[in-house]
Order: C-alpha cells, then sequence, then structure tokens
C-alpha cells in the first residue's frame, strides 16, 4: 500500500498523563495550538494559534469557517516541545484527549509509511519497552548514541511481542502532520478501528451496541421547550409523553409526532420508545416533613415523581436521566427527598443542584433543582456563561416584536377595575403600590405575593415567570399582562416556535416550562460525556483539523 520507512514505539506517560510522540520528520518546536472538542459532530479539531517562530494566527477565524461551537467546547492548549540535548520535536498529547484517542493501551507502534503515519494500539503485560524498526533509507536514522558511540538499534516489531493484543489502529496523512507543525492551520485524523485475535473481533461486532446515541426519551413534556434546549443541543427526540392534549398539540406542532398522549400513571413502560437520555420534570407538592412510616416517594401528592423514577428505572437502555423540578426538592425533610432519590436510583452517579436560567444567557431569572444521573462517569452541573452585569434583560427580549409575529396578539385584555390598579404600578413595583381604596380584600391583610401585579423592569431580566393572567404579571410599559409570545421570548423560544390552544391553556403551557437556554446548557455537558464515553469505547472518530 506505502513504503514503509520505520516504525517508533510510544508509551503512556505517567508523569504527563497522556501521550508522548516525537519525530524530527514531522514537527516544528514551539509550534502551539489549541485542541477543540467538537461534541456535536463528535471530533476532535487542533487550530494552531502560534508558528513556532511566534507569528500569531487567527485560529478563531478558522474556528469560525469549521463552523465551531467554542462557547460550548471543550478547549484545551499544546505546545510541540522539545526532547533531549538534540531538541527533538515533542508531540504530548493530555488528559482526556489521549484517554479519549488511545484508551488504554500500553504502547502505541507508530509505522511511519512515505505517505502515511499508522498507531496502532497494543495492551501488554510485560514491561519491557521494544525498540524501534527501520527499513530502506531509514536505518541510518535509526540510530542511538550510547557513551559518544553510535550503534545501530534493534529491529523489533511490537506486534509479535509476546503476550502482546492489538487494540487498535488510527490512520493519518503525513502531509497534514507537517502542516500542524507550522506550514498550515490544520490536519486530520481519523479513526479506523481495526481489532483482532478472537475476543477483539468480538467487541469490534459488539460495537453498535456500546455506542451511545444522542437520543431522547422526555416525561411530563408540556408545550416541549425542555426538549427544545436538547435539540438545540444536538439531541434526537425519539419519545414524548404528555398528559395535557393542548400542550401535547402544541408540542406536535412544532416536534413532529413523537409525542404521546397518555397520564404516565397509567402508562406501560415496555410501550416507550427506548433511549440513552431520559429527562423529565415532574410535578410534585408534598414538601410537608415525613413521618417514620412514610416517606416522601410514597407520599401521594408525590406519587408523579416516584413514577417517572420507576420509567428510568424500567428502561433498559437508560445511560443518562435528568429531573428537573422546583429547588425545594433538595431541602424537604433536611434533604431527605433528595436522599431517597438517589438512594432508588444507587446505580446512577448523581449530581444535583439549582440552577439559575440567567446564568446561562435566558432573559429570565428563574432557579430550578436539576439532578442529573450517569452510568458512564459522573455529569457535573453546567457552570454559569453569564455574570450577573451580563445577564440578558426583558428590554433586549422584546426588541423587534410586532403583532404579525405568531402569538403577540395572545393576551388577557384587563377589565376595568384590574386596568386602574395596573396604572399605579412603576417598573419593578407589585400590588403594594396600588392605593388601598383599590385592593382587594387579600391585599388588605398583606398576605399577597409579590408576583402578583409586578411590572417587569426593561433593564433587567424577568423574575419567574408563572401563569401570567392569574398573576397579573405586566409589560414595562403598558398596562396590560404579557402576550404569549412575550413569555416565549423570555423561555428563550424563537419566534418560530407556535402555542396553539386556547389562550388560557397557552398560558399555563408556557408557565410550566424549562427556559431553552439552561435546558441547553444541561443537554451540552451530557452530550460531551456521551462523545467522550463514546471515543473511550472506540465507536467514534476524532478527526483533526
Amino acid at each position: 500500500m506505502f513504503n514503509f520507512v520505520k516504525n517508533k514505539i510510544a508509551k503512556r506517560s505517567k508523569t504527563r498523563g497522556g501521550i508522548t510522540f516525537s519525530d524530527k520528520e514531522l514537527f516544528e518546536v514551539s509550534a502551539k495550538f489549541k485542541y477543540v472538542v467538537d461534541s456535536k459532530n463528535n471530533k476532535v479539531i487542533l487550530l494552531q494559534t502560534e508558528k513556532a517562530n511566534g507569528e500569531p494566527l487567527d485560529w478563531k477565524s478558522k474556528a469560525k469557517k469549521l463552523k465551531l461551537d467554542l462557547e460550548n467546547s471543550l478547549i484545551r492548549s499544546g505546545t510541540v516541545s522539545r526532547k533531549g540535548k538534540n531538541q527533538i520535536p515533542l508531540v504530548d498529547i493530555r488528559n482526556q484527549i489521549a484517554n479519549g484517542v488511545f484508551g488504554d493501551a500500553d504502547y502505541l507502534q507508530v509505522n511511519i509509511y512515505e505517505d502515511t503515519v499508522i498507531v496502532e494500539g497494543f495492551e501488554t503485560q510485560n514491561d519491557k519497552l521494544p525498540e524501534e524498526k527501520s527499513s530502506g533509507k531509514a536505518k541510518k536514522q535509526n540510530r542511538i548514541r550510547s557513551n559518544g558511540r553510535t550503534k545501530k538499534a534493534s529491529v523489533f516489531d511490537i506486534s509479535q511481542f509476546a503476550k502482546t493484543k492489538k487494540k487498535f489502529e488510527v490512520s493519518f496523512s503525513k502531509e497534514e502532520l507537517r502542516q500542524v507543525a507550522g506550514q498550515s492551520h490544520s490536519f486530520h485524523i481519523e479513526s479506523i478501528l481495526s481489532y483482532s485475535e478472537g475476543v477483539f473481533e468480538e467487541i469490534k461486532e459488539s460495537l453498535e451496541n456500546v455506542h451511545i446515541p444522542l437520543q431522547v426519551a422526555s416525561f411530563f413534556s408540556g408545550a416541549g421547550l425542555m426538549d427544545q434546549g436538547f435539540r438545540e443541543a444536538g439531541f434526537d427526540i425519539v419519545f414524548a409523553l404528555e398528559k395535557d392534549e393542548q400542550a401535547a398539540e402544541t408540542y406536535r406542532h412544532n416536534n413532529g409526532d413523537c409525542i404521546v398522549v397518555d397520564d404516565i400513571q397509567r402508562f406501560d413502560f415496555s410501550l416507550m420508545k427506548d433511549a440513552p437520555v431520559i429527562v423529565g420534570g415532574p410535578p410534585c407538592q408534598g414538601f410537608s416533613a415525613a413521618n417514620r412510616k412514610t416517606n416522601f416517594l410514597d407520599n401521594p401528592n408525590n406519587a408523579l415523581v416516584k413514577r417517572y423514577v420507576q420509567a428510568i428505572k424500567e428502561s433498559s437502555k437508560c445511560k443518562v436521566f435528568v429531573l428537573e423540578n422546583v429547588p425545594q426538592i433538595l431541602t424537604a425533610g433536611e434533604g431527605k427527598f433528595k436522599d431517597e432519590i438517589i438512594q432508588t436510583l444507587s446505580d446512577f452517579d448523581i449530581t444535583y443542584g439549582v440552577l439559575n436560567s440567567a446564568d446561562y444567557g435566558c432573559p429570565q431569572e428563574r432557579s430550578r433543582a436539576i439532578f442529573i444521573g450517569s452510568k458512564i462517569g459522573r455529569i457535573e452541573l453546567p457552570k454559569p456563561i453569564y455574570q450577573p452585569h451580563e445577564y440578558v434583560t426583558v428590554g433586549q427580549a422584546f426588541m423587534g416584536l410586532h403583532e404579525n409575529i405568531p402569538n403577540q396578539t395572545d393576551y388577557s385584555k384587563p377589565n376595568p377595575d384590574t386596568e386602574k390598579r395596573m396604572r399605579y404600578i412603576g417598573q419593578g413595583e407589585n400590588w403594594k403600590s396600588i392605593p388601598d381604596n383599590l385592593k382587594t380584600p387579600k391585599m388588605l391583610k398583606g398576605n399577597t405575593h409579590s408576583s402578583i401585579y409586578r411590572r417587569l423592569e426593561e433593564d433587567k431580566p424577568s423574575i419567574t415567570i408563572t401563569n401570567v393572567r392569574k398573576s397579573n404579571i405586566l409589560h414595562p410599559t403598558e398596562n396590560r399582562v404579557l402576550s404569549i409570545r412575550e413569555c416565549a421570548r423570555l423561555f428563550g423560544l424563537r419566534d418560530s416556535f407556535e402555542f396553539v390552544g386556547n389562550l388560557s391553556s397557552k398560558q399555563q403551557q408556557i408557565a410550566n416550562g424549562v427556559p431553552v437556554q439552561l435546558a441547553k446548557a444541561v443537554g451540552n455537558v451530557i452530550k460531551k460525556a456521551i462523545s467522550m464515553f463514546n471515543v473511550r469505547n472506540k465507536t467514534e472518530s476524532f478527526v483533526l483539523v
């Protein structure tokens, strides 16, 4: 296929935590680059940031041309360093990238041909490091110095090494490697899984079962806001379950016919389409302290949470789950409710916490408790992307709105008494600004929630959006409650997402939703974990550009 030049042996670096490889012909010392893990397309991209002579390169423009999402990608830096007194260029591929590409191989054999370099991974029980093999013109290069004298190295092929098994093979172009060294911006490595010898043939045949696709089964799907976030993160929703017919119609109108209208308490889980990721936000009201006889999951008010947990346990393919709820679920009974969920799903490694949607670019401050359970390694909750001074505001969210945008004219018209009350309320104020002669008896008693008659502020994110008709959440400058489209903007939905049903139903559909940016942030950390799992199990290709 190609004329063989030589081979080299590389070993996992215990001190560096990665794989090191050196070759004078292929690399140039001091070239700098960034590793970008593009988990959406299951690729790792290497973008040169600086030539060996220190000349900077516009790597972000290159990333833009490659349509990389740098904001949601794992990025690591690398530099071609030097090895030994002869200043031999050394490439050091660290940590997750090394582990992802090279798995558990004890040795790498790098076979260098005239036009191609093939890296083979082996595992062995013998600690002896095989030496390099040369042929043809390369023999002169394959000599080692000892005490000032030059001697010929032993010829050795690790594939013939006793008790050694081949684990994988990676092939790439020598010219493409030269490009990385400073003559161009990129190179390409394509994984070729090349298992052999009995058990590895069996592994090869079973790779399809090991591979985890980006597929989601959704429960309590509502109008599909949480699912929309996962879609934008790159997932396919293959199954959705929702009890409310009008909410399901909105879901179907925007997202297709994967939704089933049924009550989860009656639904036969054997009829669901299995997916490796299950998401859902089951309603629960039973936050009163549990006694010694009754656990939180046994409280009838929490029957839907218990049923959702059962759906997760009965799914044979579930590798990751998300449980979304109100923050009180973490503190109920001094944390006992949370502990019951974790104990019942003890075969998952579970992380949990409270996330604020404004931290992820949503123009609404909405705090939600999030559990992420994983069978493929611990998945941490997404870190905030925006600081408070960077939050998206109501004014920014409402820019460009007009009556021709779907759902913008869908809002409740106030009666005369209600409109009178609205006139007295400034931005950031609520029912307390209403004169006493116009207050309701409940207001006069002082036990009215702070969100009632709350007028939004243009220069701040919105408060948590509940049912705007019931709470009378007011437009910043107009004496009316928010429209469905205005609410949708505050949940991060695109204007192409249209709500259907009667007005009352649409108002409740949006109030029950999860902000898209928050759901997308959760989806992104899960997607990265799945991608790295697939790489570790040799079911994905790395393409370095």
